[in-house]
């Protein structure tokens, strides 16, 4: 099964390799296209030196615009040559297979859920715990050939499709590796926070990367405390 992935990065030399891991693992031969916003640490290496994957560099003047990003994921996917596209961030895993693709209908509607480090492992594809956030209930596979346009509003956690859409009964878990690292967590919201655009904050689009420290890893603790096996 054919399948070209769509993402976009910043700073991502963590979990990018097992973001890659993830999705050739389910599909060995899947295409993967990286827009990438002026990143600073070796996410551009690991790109070049990754077999079938398309590094497409992004200039905002070093902010994060979510207008930009809102583009990008609204338009990227029509050049891809696959059917069906996957379009999302590099922490977003979504629980699909070659199998749940051979279908009549259209689009997935993920069931997502904040994934949580409680075991501590090294191994992010592995990560079994997890608290459900409905803020990930969103499409992010869809067939190309049937949809025309994916309509995402800002944050790409809503869109209006247009064309045949035909929702499958399946509802693949979207696995967003959020609490993996407190330190990492607390460092990826400074640096989004520093990037804000005018515009951003303006909308109030990102505004939650501005929290403080302690409400960050407070956070973390208490929603790893909640945290279940769900996978």
């Amino acid at each position: 099964m054919n399948l070209t992935i769509i993402v976009i990065t910043f700073n991502e030399e963590f979990i990018l390799p097992h973001f890659i891991k993830w999705y050739r693992d389910r599909f060995p031969d899947c295409k993967i296209v990286v827009y990438d916003n002026e990143s600073t640490d070796g996410t551009k290496n690991i790109c070049l030196s990754t077999p079938n994957l398309t590094y497409i560099p992004y200039y905002t003047g070093n902010k994060l615009s979510d207008s930009t990003y809102l583009k990008i994921k609204n338009n990227a996917w029509k050049h891809a040559d696959t059917d069906w596209v996957i379009v999302c961030d590099a922490d977003e895993f979504l629980d699909i297979t070659p199998e749940d693709l051979n279908t009549n209908q259209t689009l997935f509607e993920s069931k997502g859920f904040n994934m949580c480090n409680v075991e501590n492992t090294s191994d992010v594809c592995n990560i079994r715990h997890g608290v459900e956030a409905k803020q990930y209930d969103k499409i992010v596979c869809f067939n190309k050939r049937y949809i025309k346009e994916i309509n995402y509003g800002a944050g790409c956690h809503h869109a209006e499709p247009i064309g045949d859409v035909i929702f499958s009964s399946v509802r693949p878990k979207l696995l967003h590796m959020k609490f993996i690292n407190v330190d990492l967590l607390v460092n990826k919201y400074k640096s989004y926070a520093s990037r804000l655009s005018d515009e951003n904050k303006q909308m109030r689009w990102g505004y939650h990367y501005e929290q403080e420290e302690w409400r960050i890893r407070e956070e973390f603790k208490n929603t790893l405390q909640l945290a279940k096996i769900i996978r």
